[in-house]
């Protein structure tokens, strides 16, 4: 089916109390697997992309193949962005046909992230897109971020001053592989709903999903949180499936040994995305209960399409 809208799948996966992989992708050929293998399971999906991977993925690129991948599966798939930090970047992602971005100004003053966040909102609904927003900062286990509890009351004013669609919220989480036990804040959980009890269309998602027990993530998707994004995870397993092969093939062989390397690779990350397919409770949840809300390439801004392709020219001349 064609790609779907992001809230579609959220509210879906709210109502019935399962929760969506947002899985973050650093090739082609793993966003087309991992949707393959999440239609084996009858398990909608999000394929995500951070802004930092734009030099290795272009967005246009992952936007043609899971465009592509989605009309040959029956599942719902979105396609997300994490992490953008500018209004440019959402630019390039929503002519990419996105149907989900994130503006990330967590680490900015409150009033600037709002205005920020705000400003993104604005273009995203233009182009019917969702927009993501966080507030608190999700620190980084190895350091370079600082993490910053998300604050209910807070949140309250951010939420209501943006209108985002998507709310990360920082409640003990982190990126990175944890160097203890992560502990997830859930009364905390429970007070930023509170403040929010009257946003009834707004969706909330775990960032730093790696590391966090199976019992705390079915706990935190039974409570509301209904998307949860994973990478690192994906990366560790997938570099030790990289590690083990090059120990049994050290030596080239021919052809096939570096396809035969990144088949090691991918099927490191499917081996999480299938974990945790079980683990969120996503299998069989397809077809959508409310059916699902097709998200075609004409309903792309033409003036923004128009604005970026300008600003490509420029820059070639």
């Amino acid at each position: 089916m064609p790609v779907v809208s992001t809230l579609e799948i959220l509210r879906d996966a709210r109502s019935r109390k399962y929760g969506v992989g947002a899985y973050n992708v650093l090739s082609l050929d793993q966003a087309a697997a991992i949707i393959r293998l999440s239609d084996k399971f009858k398990a909608p999906v999000l394929i995500t992309e951070p802004a930092v991977l734009e030099k290795y993925v272009s967005f246009s690129d992952l936007g043609a193949i899971v465009r592509e991948v989605a009309g040959r599966v029956s599942i719902p798939v979105g396609l997300h962005l994490s992490h953008g930090k500018d209004i440019a970047t959402l630019k390039r992602c929503i002519a990419a046909g996105f149907t989900s971005v994130m503006i990330d100004g967590s680490v900015l003053p409150f009033g600037e992230n709002v205005a920020l966040t705000a400003e993104a909102v604005s273009l995203c609904h233009k182009n019917g897109v969702a927009c993501e927003g966080e507030l608190g900062a999700v620190g980084s286990t190895s350091g370079e971020i600082k993490s910053v509890m998300t604050d209910p009351e807070e949140a309250r004013k951010y939420v209501e001053a943006t209108g985002i669609d998507i709310f990360a919220v920082s409640i003990g989480n982190a990126h990175g592989f944890y160097k203890g036990v992560p502990k997830l804040d859930f009364e905390r959980f429970k007070q930023i709903k509170a403040a929010m009890a009257h946003k009834s269309e707004l969706y909330y998602t775990l960032h730093g999903g790696t590391g966090i027990s199976p019992e705390d993530l079915k706990k935190l998707i039974s409570e509301g949180c209904p998307k949860i994004c994973i990478y690192t995870e994906m990366c560790g397993v997938g570099k030790e499936k990289a590690f083990d092969y090059l120990a049994r093939t050290p030596e080239y062989h021919g052809t096939y040994d570096v396809p035969e390397l990144l088949r090691a690779i991918t099927g490191g990350f499917l081996e999480v995305v299938e974990f945790d397919i079980e683990t969120f409770g996503s299998a069989d949840k397809s077809p959508l209960q409310q059916g699902a809300q097709f998200v075609q390439g004409d309903t792309i801004n033409a003036d923004l399409i128009k604005e970026i392709v300008n600003s490509v020219i420029s820059r070639i001349k």
